[in-house]
C-alpha cells in the first residue's frame, strides 16, 4: 500500500528532529511475566492490519511524500527488542532510540524483565498514528495475546485498511472553507507570530543528549479520589478535560512566578489534541485522525479559577459545536500551499506552546479480558498494573501531559525536557498540579 501523507502527517514529519523526536510512548507495567513467543505472534497479527505502523516515508517526484509499506516478515526482525539491565534507566524502563521515519518504520517495542515484573514500552512516530489509534492498537495486541495464552483461536481484528484514505479528511465543503477563511487566517497568524511564554526562560541551552530524551514522572489518584473528581465535574456540568485544563493553567501561572517577575500580560498556550473520528472511521487502523486546538490565557487570568474555568468551558463548547476543530488543519494547509512556508516555519526554534494536554479518557474498559477485584486487566497470567502515556515535547514546550483512567484511577503522566528541567523541578511541577486538584476537590 502506497499512500500520500496528509497535511497533518507532513506537519509531524517536518517537525521531527534529532534533538526533539516526534514520537509518543505507551509504557505498560505488568505484575508477572509475558510469554514472549506468544506476544510476538500477537504483535505480528495486529500489525498485519495496521500498515502505517510498518511503513516508511519516501519522497516521490510525482506524489511528494508517500507512505511505503514494508514487508511484514522483514519488519518483525527489527520491531521488538528485549533489553538487558544495562539498556534500562534507573527505574527499569528501557531506553529507546530515535525513530528515523525515512529509513525505518515509525513503531518499536522495547521490553525488560525485573524480577517478577515486566515493563513493555511501545514507541510510535507521531506521523504514523495519534493517541487514540495507538491505544486501540495496544488493546488489540493484549486481546490477541490473551486468547493465544489460553489456547483459544484469536478473535478477528476488526480493522479496515481500506479506510485509511479517509484519515485527515476534514469533511468541510468549499463553502464551509470560505466561511472559516478568516478564522483560519487568525490561527495561522497565531502560530506564526504568537509568542507564548515557556515554563522557564530560554537561556539558549544547546541540543540535548539523545539517549536522555525520554523522561517522565507520574501521579495517580485513588479510585475514591477519582470518583469524587468525576462526580464534582458532573455536578458542575463540565467535562473532566475542561476542569483539568483549567487546573493546568493555574499551575503554570503559579509555577512561572518562581522563575521570573511575572508580567501580568504574559501569554500561556496549552495545545490540546482533539479526535476527529466519526462513524465513517469505525474500524480504521492506527493513523492520524486528529487535530489540535490552542488555548491562550494571560498570566493575570490564571489566578481567577472560576473565571478561567467558565471561559475555557465556553471556548471548548464553541469549538465542538462549530467547525473550529478543523481550523488548525486548514491553517497548516494554507501555510504550506498558499504561503509555501510550513517547513520553513517549523525549522524556527521558538516556543509555540507552553504545554500539551492529551486526555485519552477511560482506556480498555471494553476489552474482553478478565479483571482483578480492583479492576485491573489480567493478560495471560500477568496483571496489567499501570499504564503511562506521553505525547511528544518540542523546543520550548517543556512539559506534555497525558491523562487517562485505568481501573477507575485517574493517572497523570508528565513527560518533560530533561535539558531544561531537573527531575526535582519536574516532580514539583506535577505535585503543584495535583495539589491544586486536591485543594479544589477538598481531598
Amino acid at each position: 500500500m502506497t499512500l500520500p501523507l496528509t497535511v497533518f502527517e507532513r506537519y509531524m514529519f517536518y517537525d521531527d528532529s534529532a534533538e526533539y523526536p516526534m514520537d509518543s510512548f505507551r509504557l505498560l507495567r505488568f505484575n508477572g511475566c509475558l510469554k514472549w513467543n506468544l506476544f510476538e505472534k500477537a504483535v505480528r497479527a495486529v500489525l498485519d492490519v495496521n500498515p502505517l505502523l510498518r511503513s516508511i516515508i519516501k519522497r516521490s517526484k510525482r506524489r511528494g511524500l508517500v507512505w511505503e509499506e514494508m514487508c511484514l516478515d522483514a519488519f518483525m526482525k527489527q520491531c521488538i527488542k528485549l533489553c538487558g539491565k544495562e539498556e534500562c534507566d534507573e527505574n527499569g524502563v528501557p531506553v529507546p532510540e530515535r525513530l528515523d521515519i525515512e529509513h525505518q518504520s515509525g513503531f518499536r517495542i522495547y521490553a525488560s524483565y525485573t524480577g517478577t515484573t515486566t515493563a513493555v514500552l511501545f514507541q510510535f512516530h507521531h506521523s504514523a498514528s495519534d493517541g487514540i489509534g495507538e491505544m486501540e492498537f495496544i488493546g488489540d495486541v493484549l486481546t490477541d495475546y490473551s486468547a493465544r495464552f489460553e489456547g483459544k483461536t484469536p478473535p478477528v481484528i476488526e480493522r479496515k485498511p481500506e479506510l485509511l484514505p479517509l484519515r485527515g479528511k476534514s469533511g468541510l465543503t468549499l463553502g464551509n472553507y470560505f466561511r472559516h477563511f478568516f478564522d483560519t487566517m487568525f490561527t495561522t497568524r497565531q502560530l506564526v507570530f504568537g509568542r507564548p511564554s515557556p515554563l522557564k526562560p530560554d537561556d539558549n541551552i544547546p541540543a540535548r543528549v539523545i539517549p536522555d530524551y525520554y523522561k517522565f514522572c507520574a501521579k495517580e489518584l485513588t479510585p475514591e479520589e477519582s470518583k469524587i473528581c468525576f462526580t464534582k465535574a458532573k455536578q458542575k456540568r463540565i467535562t473532566v478535560n475542561d476542569y483539568l485544563l483549567s487546573v493546568l493553567f493555574q499551575t503554570i501561572g503559579e509555577w512561572n512566578g518562581y522563575w521570573v517577575q511575572s508580567d501580568k500580560n504574559l501569554v500561556y498556550r496549552v495545545s490540546v489534541p482533539m479526535n476527529l473520528r466519526a462513524a465513517k472511521h469505525s474500524g480504521i487502523p492506527a493513523s492520524n485522525t486528529t487535530t489540535m486546538i490552542f488555548f491562550d490565557r494571560r498570566h493575570r487570568h490564571c489566578g481567577k479559577p472560576k473565571w478561567l474555568l467558565r471561559s475555557l468551558r465556553r471556548e471548548m463548547n464553541w469549538v465542538k459545536r462549530s467547525g473550529q476543530r478543523h481550523i488548525f488543519l486548514l491553517g497548516i494547509w494554507e501555510m504550506e500551499y498558499l504561503f509555501g512556508g510550513l517547513r520553513r516555519f517549523l525549522k524556527r526554534k521558538c516556543c509555540r506552546a507552553t504545554a500539551v494536554l492529551s486526555n485519552l479518557g477511560r482506556v480498555w474498559e471494553k476489552l474482553p479480558l478478565p479483571k482483578t477485584k480492583d479492576g485491573k486487566l489480567r493478560v495471560g497470567d500477568a496483571v496489567l498494573h499501570t499504564v503511562d502515556a506521553s505525547p511528544p515535547i518540542r523546543f520550548g514546550t517543556l512539559v506534555s501531559f497525558s491523562i487517562l483512567t485505568y481501573s477507575g484511577r485517574l493517572r497523570f503522566t508528565m513527560r518533560y525536557d530533561s535539558q531544561k528541567l531537573t527531575a526535582v523541578e519536574a516532580e514539583s511541577f506535577l505535585q503543584l498540579f495535583c495539589n491544586e486538584i486536591y485543594r479544589q476537590l477538598q481531598l
